[in-house]
């Protein structure tokens, strides 16, 4: 019996076992003694089991304080750091227990040390995590963060939900988290977010809810179920943020947006009025020019020449009415009416019109190329964009200048074939900054003062061009004026097309 159980504790060799006299010298030595600390029996045996202790609880009187608690209690259980053969150090898990004889002599100790050192970093590597944890939820004074069981009974409560809600953790923990939402709420309309969280994992919503006090503020929630690896629910974190000043915030400032954006429409408003105003006002002048020096040719008996300025006039009325309907196209969205245009007609029909609309003090010169242009595009529209760029021009030449109108035709990169005509409307004005020419095509953008200019102008040559499949530049500088070219695409009269029509216009079907 005695042979069996020596190969018995022989063949363990995660446990440390072995014998010590009553004095605590090591009589006996198994295999996992010698795999734990690294000792053979032969360099132990006969030795003081102190050897197996720290210096400094050997210098502290441990070794002895074991043993005399052993003898005194029967048996010693405890956990201490042992030092092996080579040094190093691990943590045991020590057992020693009082051997007597019948008599109730002490004959010596049994000891089973064990080496935890694994558990043991990892318990500990648990413990400063929750610790971490803790401390990360205890420091969030903003935020109520808490654990509930799977009844949804509050577990944990951290200093932010008792911040928030004015409830200490003695007076909420152990209760429903119900308790925490507006009492004037059903339970049964809780219910349904531990439902939700405990079907698809989380649940998000924002609820009334009731501190303390019984003062009540608006709770954005977010509750998250808690499972493990087979699936089997544990409870449910819940966090909470008082988001009512926030909301309150956002409302406001939704409010001040729209009534930032109906200020905005009525200044848009108050300046295409004001704008198109003064664009009528341009054309009425020159109507009311052309008929007073028609009166006054009348009453001199010239009737040619007073017929001349009736025509004057009856075409500004008839440019006036194709503002009005490209006015109504902007506002609609309608298509335009493109056709076959000869440009170099069209511009030297405009030219007593421009000449009288930008006045005395601006000198107009042509420059028309003698090559036959024909572009593709609305004749009206264009006819306005070269009217808008005249007056822009004027008002950028306060004090007198020059107005240059131009026509060419633009070579492609071989030099071989006209794929665009150009149209250059340039003057010696104030010019603009590089900043200001960024914006000159947006719509309502202008530097003109309030009801002098609707903003538009520009911007609807930038659309004009777009549609008619052209583009525009525009080169501008502080002092050296602003010169604007016009790319229209070019295209071939169709021979079976009526006769020119006025203003150089041909018509084709679009």
């Amino acid at each position: 019996m005695n042979e069996r159980y020596r190969l018995l504790v022989q063949s363990v060799v995660d446990y440390a076992i072995y014998m010590l006299d009553p004095e605590g010298y090591v009589s006996s030595w198994n295999s996992g003694a010698q795999q734990i600390k690294g000792y053979s029996a032969t360099e132990v045996l006969g030795r003081h089991y102190s050897m197996f202790f720290s210096v400094e609880d050997r210098a502290a009187g441990l070794p002895a304080t074991v043993l005399e608690i052993a003898a005194r209690e029967g048996r010693y259980n405890g956990e201490m750091w042992r030092t092996r053969r080579d040094g190093s150090r691990f943590r045991a898990l020590v057992a020693i227990d009082a051997i007597r004889d019948d008599a109730g002599r002490l004959v010596g100790f049994a000891k089973i040390t064990r080496d935890i050192t694994a558990r043991w970093q990892a318990q500990v590597a648990l413990e400063e995590s929750e610790r971490r944890f803790r401390l990360f939820v205890e420091g969030v004074p903003d935020y109520a963060i808490c654990m509930l069981d799977p009844e949804g009974r509050i577990r944990h409560w951290n200093e932010g939900a008792h911040h928030i809600t004015g409830y200490a953790s003695e007076e909420i923990l152990g209760q429903r988290a119900d308790r925490l939402f507006d009492r004037d709420d059903e339970p049964a309309a809780v219910s349904p977010m531990f439902t939700q969280a405990a079907m698809h994992g989380t649940y998000e919503t924002d609820h009334w809810s009731r501190r303390k006090d019984g003062s009540r503020f608006l709770a954005q929630i977010a509750l998250r179920a808690l499972r493990d690896a087979n699936g089997q629910l544990h409870g449910y974190a819940i966090i909470i943020r008082d988001v009512t000043a926030q909301r309150a915030t956002e409302a406001e400032l939704e409010a001040t947006r729209g009534q930032l954006i109906h200020a905005q429409k009525l200044d848009a408003l108050g300046q295409l009025t004001g704008g198109v105003a003064h664009d009528f006002n341009n054309i009425l002048q020159a109507i009311t020019g052309s008929l007073e020096v028609a009166r006054l040719r009348l009453a001199a008996g010239d009737v040619d020449r007073a017929e001349q300025y009736v025509d004057h006039a009856m075409q500004s009325i008839e440019r006036a009415a194709h503002l009005t309907r490209r006015l109504l196209a902007f506002a609609r969205r309608q298509p335009l009416m493109p056709a076959c245009v000869a440009l170099n007609p069209l511009v030297r029909s405009m030219q007593d019109l421009l000449v009288r609309t930008v006045g005395a003090r601006i000198e107009v010169t042509f420059a028309l190329t003698e090559t036959p242009l024909h572009v593709f595009c609305d004749p009206s529209l264009l006819e306005t964009a070269l009217l808008n760029l005249a007056i822009n021009g004027r008002d950028a030449m306060p004090d007198g200048g020059t107005l240059r109108v131009e026509t060419r035709a633009d070579r492609d990169e071989t030099g071989e074939g006209d794929g665009y005509a150009v149209l250059i409307v340039e003057d010696n004005g104030i010019g603009m900054s590089e900043e200001v020419a960024a914006h000159a095509f947006e719509p309502f953008y202008t530097t003109k003062p309030q009801g002098q200019g609707t903003g538009l102008g520009l911007s609807m040559i930038h659309s004009f061009m777009l549609q008619s499949q052209g583009r525009v530049q525009l080169r501008s500088a502080p002092g050296q004026g602003t010169r604007v070219e016009l790319y229209l695409p070019v295209c071939t009269p169709d021979a079976a097309a009526p006769a020119r029509l006025a203003h150089g216009v041909e018509r084709t079907d679009p």
